[in-house]
């Protein structure tokens, strides 16, 4: 597990059958589930998950409308057996105006339905380098794919959510552990700015449930330029989001998880973690 401290006992790398999206405990039956960056890697295998956990419509979102539309197949593949919608639109996040374009039409083809789960996976990973001599046109492509890009999902998205719908940032470990590739400076304040952006969210928005998810260490188009050697399946992260959504995972509202730790040890600890400041961004020693 690459030297990671786990805050369970039981480590995973693989979907086991506590996620199991077919498991009748974690149904999305009647959910119109949105995931941008859903036409590769962890996005897709989010999507996949929803649908078949017998999601009623499920829409991605990406940039490249050919890897959308391939996408697209295999997920109407996996939701066959529930006959379930499937939907994808073009749209750079960073771009307001193509994210509103993109989510008037999906609402539309929903038939005017609440977004009731809403996966925030878009992003991009910049060159690596020390922070001295860094470039400043490759650190501003980086926020504005990744921190605008997240702002906009939101301020575009906010009009049709749900009233109690649920947000998951698919964020990374970078954003909270110690620096560990010390290179991918740019891409883990990146992250760590997004945390904070949804943790005042959660805030604002108490009737939305937040959670913000570490996906694990998977060999995506994103990973490969970096030589990234993938140790988690996709699956793993697109199982665990389905639980994630379920009402076994209520009391993760607010909180930042790894998509490795065990879901049944997780569940042992629910009130321990739901009333502390368990499983949130903080300064070490210093609960506040």
């Amino acid at each position: 597990m690459s030297g990671f401290v786990s805050f369970t006992k039981s480590w995973h790398n693989e979907p086991y059958a506590a996620i199991d999206p077919t498991r009748p405990e974690l149904s999305a039956k009647g959910k119109f589930v949105v995931v941008t960056g859903g036409a590769t890697g962890i996005g897709k295998a989010i999507a996949v998950a929803f649908a078949q956990a017998g999601a009623k419509t499920i829409a991605i979102l990406a940039r490249r409308l050919e890897k959308l539309e391939i996408a697209a197949a295999e997920i109407s593949e996996e939701a066959s057996a529930s006959d379930a919608k499937v939907l994808f639109e073009s749209a750079d996040v960073s771009q307001r105006a193509s994210l509103d374009a993109a989510v008037a039409s999906l609402t539309k083809q929903a038939g005017g339905a609440k977004v009731d789960i809403l996966v925030h996976s878009a992003g991009v990973s910049q060159d690596t380098g020390p922070v001295k001599g860094y470039s400043e046109s490759q650190y501003r492509y980086g926020l504005e794919l990744n921190v605008i890009g997240a702002f906009n999902t939101v301020q575009s998205f906010a009009p049709v959510l749900a009233t109690n719908a649920h947000l998951y940032n698919i964020s990374s470990g970078m954003a909270h552990i110690a620096p560990m590739w010390v290179e991918h400076w740019s891409y883990a304040a990146g992250k760590a700015a997004v945390v904070k952006m949804f943790d005042y969210l959660q805030e604002q928005q108490s009737e939305w449930h937040v959670v913000q998810l570490q996906p694990g260490v998977v060999g995506t188009e994103l990973n490969a330029r970096f030589g990234v050697v993938g140790e988690d399946k996709p699956e793993l992260c697109g199982q665990f989001t389905v639980w994630l959504a379920s009402p076994e995972a209520e009391f993760l509202k607010r909180k930042f998880v790894w998509a490795n730790w065990d879901v049944d040890e997780l569940k042992a600890r629910a009130d321990e973690i739901k009333n502390s400041t368990l499983l949130r961004l903080a300064l070490n020693g210093v609960d506040m």
